[in-house]
């Protein structure tokens, strides 16, 4: 497969991308340490670590967890977010030295996607879509496991399988217009970015933060700038990936 463009240059394209929108990522997650502490000093064990994993304190969240493990060996929920916890920290094999064990031949659900997601950000892309794929088996209608196998696909610059997995993503629908359907702008943001289209990517990425607000567009931009994060890996390619099968509405920004 040929690659189109010079890495560096679609390296800073993203770097534009990345700087118009990190005061953004930084204004939703600023968090005072000292509130965060006190909160932190009410919960339990496994409360304290999901508390301190959504602000951000991984590290603090790391001996919260390993506290709840202690007091419920073998919790599911207690594993997987540990898993989730290492995974935030770098530590990959750890995570996934948690999360093998707790695989069934159909499952469990958040396993499958706590595992996607650690190989995802390991950039591990085929062994990331193969998880994904199984939890889609599972939910076959849910538009965010579909977008990350759009970014899997991306990942592992098969942009063909990427387009067809889009193509069943909608845009806003009208008559439910307060369903997140941003799984849509993204898909299409990823997949104008993996063939150069930078500009048409950072609008697709605005148009989601116009109709959905910047807590929604902050929770998918943080994945979509880890695909894109190493520009080795920046499928920009001479095949143009099936374009999306469903329209935007009438009067919307695509």
């Amino acid at each position: 497969m040929s690659r189109r463009g010079s890495p560096v240059i679609r390296s800073m394209a993203l770097g534009f991308i990345l700087l118009g929108f990190t005061p953004i990522l930084r204004a939703q997650d600023a968090h005072d340490p000292v509130q965060v502490q006190a909160e932190a000093e009410t919960l339990t064990p496994y409360q304290a670590a999901l508390f301190l994993y959504k602000t951000g304190r991984y590290d603090e969240a790391r001996t919260q967890i390993d506290a709840a493990e202690k007091n419920k060996p073998g919790d599911l929920s207690t594993e997987i977010l540990k898993a989730r916890i290492l995974t935030e920290l770098g530590d990959f094999a750890g995570g996934e030295q948690v999360l093998r064990p707790l695989l069934t031949p159909d499952g469990p659900l958040d396993v499958q996607l706590a595992l996607g997601d650690l190989l995802l950000r390991k950039r591990s892309f085929d062994r990331a879509a193969k998880y994904y794929s199984l939890a889609l088996q599972a939910r076959p209608d849910d538009p965010d496991i579909t977008l990350k196998l759009v970014y899997a696909r991306i990942g592992a610059s098969n942009l063909l399988e990427a387009g067809q997995y889009a193509s069943h993503l909608t845009p806003l629908d009208p008559k439910n217009p307060y369903d997140d359907h941003a799984s849509y702008y993204f898909a299409k943001a990823a997949l104008a970015q993996a063939t150069g289209k930078t500009q048409e990517a950072e609008d697709d990425i605005q148009t989601a933060r116009t109709m959905y607000g910047i807590t929604v567009a902050n929770r998918y931009l943080k994945t979509y700038l880890e695909v894109f994060a190493s520009s080795e890996k920046t499928p920009a390619s001479d095949i143009t990936p099936p374009a999306l099968l469903k329209s935007a509405p009438s009067g919307s920004n695509p």
